[in-house]
């Protein structure tokens, strides 16, 4: 019941995330703003998921989980429901940086309660199962979108009720009450704590915010139409959504690190089988695409999982904002950084990935071949 209720709070948040995914570039499209103007009001938006992880501790110590988690909602949807009042970027990137804020609180208040109520034997299955809940509300939302279309309030006001309905279910789940907080966020300690997930979730922003942004932006490249694009970004969600259960099935059974090093290896695979060859068939690129998602996208809850796995009930909240900051730190610098190599060639982007989890795949086997423990205490 908590469990299924703390995954439902979630999952409503992650539709307003999934509707102004969409809605945010193309209502600016439409009043003008120039994709410059959108990309810095997409970036300053990640600024926000640097800040949240200092905020939550203080916020959990002071007001306690379920609270901090209103508050959060509050600064979320405060950012969406004004956006159509000031059609200016400046206001836009303002507002979405207080969005930012909210949702990074949103996710480590979630995670938060997630892993304090289960154990090391069910955590990679339980986070697996709220990844895939997240997916299919990011989905959700964009079939929101679909049906509401990007003009008018209408779907900036379901995005601000989503977000209040997750708010009010949470203040009723009676979990939470025994997560206190240290008083700020020590990044550096959290490295010493659990340095191969705070490495691997920072490497992860590199590669998902890199593949969600610019994935479009290689299949247009290497020829395919505008359908085929689509087809090539729902086989990548598919691949995920197949191998999220498998994958934290599996970390369940073996050291967590070595799930996570068959997904570091199957993206080092699909990126080359990409990105060697100068222009891909369809069915190639499809099965690449499906293999990227399968093995990237579902690493985030097992290195989650595996920052939790030594940390006990009351360090979740740190260790939680710890693992945000470092996947916002990634998630800041690799869009950037694939872009100007997909300047120089549309291989740019899958060699990127490639090149991100070899770095990962050698992480993990220092780790495991030094046994570097899994964790340390806070």
């Amino acid at each position: 019941m908590i469990i299924g209720g703390l995954i439902a709070s979630i999952s409503l948040a992650l539709i307003a995330i999934g509707v102004m995914t969409t809605l945010v570039p193309l209502y600016a499209t439409g009043l003008g703003f120039t994709p410059h103007h959108i990309g810095w009001i997409a970036g300053i938006y990640y600024v926000g998921f640097l800040i949240g992880p200092w905020l939550a501790p203080p916020l959990v110590q002071r007001l306690g989980s379920g609270r901090a988690f209103a508050v959060a909602a509050l600064l979320a949807l405060g950012g969406i429901i004004v956006l159509p009042l000031f059609p200016e970027p400046a206001a836009w990137a303002a507002f979405r940086f207080v969005s930012g804020t909210g949702f990074a609180l949103l996710y480590i208040l979630a995670e938060a309660g997630l892993n304090a109520e289960v154990d090391n034997a069910g955590r990679g299955r339980l986070l697996s199962l709220y990844m895939i809940a997240s997916k299919a509300a990011l989905i959700t939302g964009q079939f929101v979108v679909g049906l509401l279309g990007v003009s008018g309030w209408a779907p900036f006001v379901v995005a601000s009720t989503v977000v209040a309905l997750a708010a009010i279910m949470r203040l009723n789940i009676p979990v939470g009450i025994a997560l206190p907080a240290a008083g700020r966020l020590r990044p550096l300690r959290m490295i010493r704590a659990a340095p191969v997930a705070m490495a691997g979730c920072a490497l992860y922003g590199l590669g998902e915010a890199s593949l969600y942004a610019l994935g479009p932006v290689y299949a247009r490249a290497i020829g395919m139409s505008v359908a085929e694009v689509s087809t090539f970004m729902t086989a990548v969600l598919l691949g995920a959504a197949f191998a999220q259960w498998p994958l934290g099935w599996l970390s369940d059974r073996i050291d967590r690190r070595r799930a996570i090093l068959i997904g570091a290896v199957g993206t080092v695979i699909a990126g080359c089988a990409l990105g060697l060859p100068a222009r891909p068939g369809f069915v190639v690129a499809l099965a690449g695409g499906f293999v990227i998602g399968g093995c990237l996208l579902p690493l985030y809850g097992l290195l989650v999982a595996l920052g939790n796995d030594s940390v006990s009930r009351e360090e979740r909240v740190e260790i939680g904002s710890g693992l945000v900051f470092a996947y916002a730190v990634g998630a800041m610098v690799g869009p950037p950084v694939a872009a100007a190599l997909m300047e120089m060639s549309a291989r740019g982007l899958p060699l990127w990935l490639a090149g991100l989890y070899a770095v990962q795949t050698l992480v993990l086997l220092t780790a495991l071949r030094r046994r570097v423990p899994l964790a340390q205490p806070l």
